[in-house]
């Protein structure tokens, strides 16, 4: 198949750059490509702590923002581990994408019922008015509780909307808590609200 574009972006990854420093000379371990840090951001010395990508772990900035404020926090005598449960990230192209949690194959795999809706940016009075209404918000959720596993967004503003689906996870809310949060109208986020209302069955804008 032959695709005709004008414009190939090519994204080959990221690896841990040490800056010229021999880790292992200093006697930092390292493991999978990055040096080694426990849930405190502990090196395999003690009085060593590392953060960001020379870690290797999710390499974004506000991971690498997390690990620090962990760090800092074990180093003052406070006892917060470091968790990669719930770590949205999000591409500022255009339109925008943003995801957090489980996608739909991954849900699949890991529970046996999942409800999933999509709600179109078209759908929504704030999108429109902006003159963004191409894009949409796909959240999953496990049938049984309702609770919510995975959002992804595609569309204007996705990486300022993610944060409430972080939250979501984050405190282990269902698509219930979110759809009876009354959302401020005109607004992008009533999107995320709507999009709970149809794993819940009852979408009121758009045709089930």
């Amino acid at each position: 198949e032959v695709i005709k574009t004008s414009k190939v972006l090519l994204s080959v990854g990221r690896v841990p750059d040490f800056g010229g420093l021999d880790i292992q000379k200093l006697g930092i371990k390292l493991e999978n490509g990055g040096i080694y840090v426990d849930s405190y951001m502990q090196t395999n010395i003690p009085h060593i702590y590392a953060v960001g990508d020379v870690t290797g772990k999710k390499m974004l900035a506000h991971v690498a923002s997390r690990q620090g404020q962990v760090a800092i926090d074990h180093i003052s005598g406070n006892s917060e581990p470091m968790s990669y449960q719930v770590v949205p990230f999000c591409v500022f192209s255009n339109p925008e994408l943003a995801s957090v949690g489980l996608n739909e194959k991954e849900a699949n795999e890991k529970y046996d019922n999942i409800k999933v809706f999509r709600f179109p940016y078209r759908a929504n009075g704030r999108a429109l008015t902006m003159n963004e209404q191409e894009g949409y918000i796909k959240m999953i959720a496990n049938t049984q509780n309702h609770r919510i596993l995975g959002v992804h967004i595609i569309g204007a503003h996705a990486s300022e909307l993610i944060a409430e689906a972080a939250l979501a996870l984050q405190l282990g809310v269902t698509a219930s808590d979110i759809a009876n949060t009354i959302h401020a109208h005109p607004t992008l986020a009533e999107i995320i609200a709507e999009t709970a209302e149809g794993i819940l069955g009852y979408p009121i804008h758009v045709v089930r």
